[in-house]
């Protein structure tokens, strides 16, 4: 009876093995062999050493060879898929344990084994086309957004990032005129020239339409710019055959710098798009830079609750109702007692103090002050502080132009710098630093007394612009001016170029001349000689056109671009500080950049003028401030004059007193 229980399961297993086309094969553990039978259930073959025989001669794919070991040594249990390398061709299989009766798969382990390569690949087709737009095959927007949510997700605080929003422009028409199966064609081209411009890492897809998202991973903002109008040159040289057809495309690009989080797809998108909708405004056939990724930054929202204050105020972002209070508070002084009131509540700070600083005369005094019910006022006397404290505090803001300091942490101030900068029973002061064109005025402290307080980077983020604002604000206060400032100093990029805004500029190259971080470094200030009368003959389209050029061709010349600030003053005007190398002839090296710029334009623009000036400033050992570089360097660049033979003049102070005089 046992014998044809036996043969019955046998008849049973060839029949399987010869309808579902699997192998049968037996591993004999104490023996380490390996038996494969045929559909009769007849030897076919024999492996013996079998573990091995895996390492030195199996067929199986190298990375999957641990997985058939632990399968066969009952590690794994249930199925396992493994690749096996046959020539060039590569076959899937899944191996399943068989549980028979009266068997010890401790000592004998009978295995299926099913080719399931064209079910797998199957899966990965119907799997790629759940990811893929049908037409072009990029990712499409439900699969791309995901990919992007996920890179935003878990990305390294010092990695940096970007967007693009392209829109083919016109392309109704060239579906009206040509069909749509011409357009079609239109649509495909161009994603075929997005996957050769783009890296294999980037993430590039149809949004739908006409309308395309790249995401550039760990790209530098000047290489970001460089891509933009490569981007659009690139798509105003697609041509088809047999079609009288012109492609132009509009792009708006954002930017995400190091040590920002908590952005989605949705955030950039909107900023970027924000740029797209500028880039047709003024024409199209362009790429607009979005110059603040705050226009559509969603903020952390706080709890709090206060029965006098607008219930609004605490739950809106601390962003937006900086700007409402100031706008709909008739008096300055009472739009300060609120906002800093608000801000107290929303951070559950003890004190708020809104510190003017002389650096030349080394005191800080109190301009504004808001505290708790629990916390003394302070700096009711103006307090004075040493250039060495006062280094040390300003070379410690981050890139919020934020610093945090703790009570008993304070070793690297003096006693008497510590005693001012730690005042009334503080734990913990977050300084956020204040600057008026670009000139540091002073800082805003935000204490804690009750205890020690670690701020997020978010936190610290929102304090800083908070700051920004009260700062430009108060500037409006001060000199009785009652035009905005809301726009210029609200941006951090200048949409036409993308370079960097000038008031960011400003801010930058204080932070490096004023903390004594400048000493190998220079001050560039270049114009057009006659730019006006470029944009009478040309137009002003192609005016905008040369100062995106000029910007993209000195950025690619830039060495150590992360070391190199750059910026659009205004009109055609540019400011770059670099570091130089001492000794170097760098006057004559800027001369042969700006004559190269010159030759290839004038090439491009037969007929035009185009002659470039630059004045540089060497920054010195005690410079004042980020204006008097500025200054010097502009005061040398208008002493070239288009008779001029160089187009490089270095600033000589000897010069500027005789024009004063």
């Amino acid at each position: 009876m046992q014998r044809n229980k036996y043969e019955r399961n046998a008849e049973v297993l060839s029949a399987i093995l010869k309808s579902c086309g699997m192998k049968f094969c037996e591993y004999m553990m104490k023996e380490d062999r390996l038996i494969f039978y045929d559909d009769t259930l007849t030897v076919e073959r024999e492996i013996p050493h079998y573990m091995k025989y895996l390492q030195d001669n199996s067929s199986v794919h190298p990375e999957d060879r641990w997985i058939i070991k632990d399968f066969y040594q009952g590690k794994i249990r249930g199925e396992a898929i493994v690749r096996i390398l046959m020539g060039k061709k590569m076959t899937k299989l899944l191996f399943q344990v068989l549980p028979m009766e009266g068997t010890d798969p401790s000592v004998c382990l009978p295995i299926l084994a099913k080719d399931i390569t064209r079910e797998k690949d199957r899966e990965a087709l119907l799997e790629q086309q759940a990811m893929k737009d049908s037409l072009t095959s990029l990712y499409n927007h439900f699969f791309g957004k995901e990919l992007i949510n996920e890179y935003l997700k878990n990305k390294d605080p010092y990695a940096t990032c970007g967007m693009m929003v392209l829109d083919v422009d016109y392309f109704k028409h060239a579906n009206d005129i040509y069909g749509h199966l011409f357009g079609d064609q239109v649509l495909v081209e161009l994603a075929h020239l997005l996957v050769q411009m783009f890296d294999e890492k980037d993430v590039i897809m149809r949004a739908g339409g006409d309308e395309f998202v790249i995401f550039l991973k760990d790209i530098s903002h000047a290489t970001l710019v460089k891509k933009g109008m490569q981007l659009v040159k690139a798509v105003r040289d697609l041509h088809f055959e047999g079609k009288d057809y012109a492609i132009t495309c509009s792009v708006g690009i954002c930017f995400l710098k190091e040590n920002m989080s908590g952005y989605t797809y949705n955030q950039l998108f909107e900023n970027a798009d924000w740029a797209l909708y500028r880039a047709k405004e003024n024409g199209r056939n362009r790429y607009v830079f979005c110059d603040n990724l705050q226009r559509f930054e969603l903020l952390e929202k706080d709890n709090s609750t206060k029965q006098n204050i607008d219930i609004r105020y605490l739950h809106n972002d601390i962003i937006s109702t900086a700007f409402e209070i100031f706008e709909k508070t008739s008096s300055f002084s009472a739009a300060m007692k609120l906002l800093m009131e608000v801000i107290g509540y929303r951070f559950q700070l003890d004190r708020i103090t809104v510190i003017r600083t002389d650096i030349k005369e080394k005191n800080a005094g109190k301009q504004y002050q808001w505290v708790s019910d629990s916390a003394p006022e302070v700096l009711d006397e103006p307090g004075s502080f040493t250039k060495d404290d006062f280094l040390t505090l300003f070379q410690s803001y981050d890139e919020y132009q934020t610093t945090v300091l703790q009570y008993d942490n304070m070793g690297m101030y003096s006693p008497e710098g510590a005693a001012l900068l730690m005042q009334g029973e503080a734990k913990t002061v977050l300084y956020a630093a204040m600057y008026l064109e670009g000139k540091y005025t002073g800082a805003i402290s935000y204490v804690v007394c009750r205890e020690k307080r670690y701020w997020s980077k978010q936190n610290r983020k929102e304090l800083g612009e908070v700051t920004k604002i009260i700062s430009a604000h108060l500037a409006r206060n001060l000199e009785g001016k009652r035009e905005t400032y809301r726009e210029n100093y609200w941006t951090e990029y200048d949409s036409l170029t993308g370079l960097m805004s000038f008031s960011r500029f400003r801010i930058e190259a204080e932070h490096l001349i004023v903390g004594d971080y400048a000493s190998s470094h220079l001050m560039l200030y270049s114009d057009f000689i006659g730019f006006k009368y470029f944009n009478q003959k040309f137009g002003y389209c192609v005016g905008d056109q040369l100062l995106k050029e000029f910007s993209n061709y000195f950025i690619e010349k830039m060495e150590n671009e992360e070391g190199v600030y750059f910026t659009r003053v205004v009109s055609d005007q540019f400011l770059m500080l670099l570091p130089y190398e001492k000794g170097s002839d760098f006057l004559e090296i800027i001369d042969q950049m700006n004559k190269e710029f010159e030759q290839i334009q004038s090439e491009k623009f037969p007929g035009a003028k185009i002659r470039l000036r630059t004045g540089v400033y060497v920054i010195e050992p005690g410079c004042s401030s980020a204006s008097f570089a500025i200054d010097a360097a502009n005061e040398a660049r208008k002493q070239i004059t288009r008779d001029s033979e160089v187009s490089v003049k270095l600033y000589d102070p000897s010069e500027a007193e005789k024009q004063e005089l």
